[in-house]
């Protein structure tokens, strides 16, 4: 379980690396070795893992906006953070396998990327869904961090957090969009230009890349890669969400060692704005940004500046 284009899995892990180097990791679990991409920029200062939102377009690339600030910062270029971000498995540039989904699967895999992909004082930044996740990985398997940044974050997925419950249906439209033959086309017209334009209006930007026509059809060839529909139909029913009970990612919150900024997103929608103003009730630093769910891609500036130093 080491990056494939490393000397050793030790040198990945203590070497700074160049401005921008992409990378694969080949995580295995239950028999199984997924490729997960993942790019490392920056210098030698801080490191910081940078987890993509889940969502059925989710990918590493939504930090390229937050990088870029970085990396235009004032100062010594050997000096600058060490950003490592990763696609989760089933999403981005990642493996997009047929495997069983769910939040304890990717707390597994997070926590074999932080021992095996990041050095030892290293932070996180984690965005939406992602922060729920990273919170169960501290619970369950140790996760530890130099430092907690949890941007618009939330814990349930949209079927769920619109229903207000789980329901026996979910799963069942999850088994009906993996099936072959059909679940093909009903995830196909779930991921028209058209759909993921009004979800990208509704819930993930307020006039960010998402709303132009250039920035629907790039969300739309991350939506429909080869095998894109099993993660991204386990995340909207709520098969990848961490917990059942709002109060159990409280308490992991709560008893996180390291300091916790959660980043509020003001205009995210009401369900998923009042997880996080309860969350941000458990933090050391509460932060805010004028966005949605997409507020770390959108507002990737704003935050570099409001982190600045990180």
């Amino acid at each position: 379980m080491s990056p494939t284009d490393a000397l050793t899995p030790s040198a990945t892990a203590v070497a700074a690396p160049d401005p921008v180097q992409r990378r694969s990791y080949l995580w295995s679990d239950g028999g199984r070795t997924v490729a997960i991409a993942f790019t490392e920029q920056g210098g030698r200062g801080p490191a910081w893992l940078l987890l993509p939102a889940l969502s059925t377009i989710s990918s590493r690339q939504e930090w390229q906006p937050f990088c870029s600030a970085i990396a235009e910062q004032e100062g010594d270029p050997s000096e600058r953070p060490r950003l490592i971000t990763i696609d989760w498995p089933g999403f981005g540039d990642s493996d997009r396998r047929r495997l069983a989904y769910d939040g304890e699967l990717l707390a597994r895999f997070l926590a074999d990327v932080r021992r095996d992909c990041c050095p030892a004082d290293c932070g996180v930044i984690a965005a939406g869904h992602a922060a729920g996740i990273a919170l169960r990985a501290a619970q369950r398997h140790g996760l530890a961090f130099r430092e907690w940044v949890l941007v618009a974050p939330t814990w349930r997925g949209p079927l769920p957090t619109m229903a207000g419950r789980r329901s026996r249906a979910f799963p069942l439209l999850r088994g009906l969009v993996e099936a072959p033959l059909l679940g093909p086309l009903l995830y196909r017209l779930n991921t028209t230009r058209g759909v993921l334009g009004w979800m990208s209006r509704r819930h993930v930007d307020v006039a960010g890349p998402g709303l132009t026509p250039q920035g629907i059809k790039q969300r739309q060839r991350i939506a429909r890669q080869p095998g894109a529909r099993f993660a991204s139909a386990a995340f909207v029913t709520g098969g990848l969400d961490p917990y059942d009970d709002p109060q159990d990612w409280l308490a992991a919150a709560e008893a996180l060692e390291a300091p916790l900024t959660v980043v509020v997103a003001d205009q995210a929608p009401p369900k998923s704005l009042a997880m996080m103003h309860a969350l941000a009730a458990k933090a050391d630093r509460t932060l805010r940004l004028n966005g949605r769910l997409g507020a770390h891609e959108e507002c990737g500036r704003d935050l570099a500046a409001l982190l600045h130093p990180c």
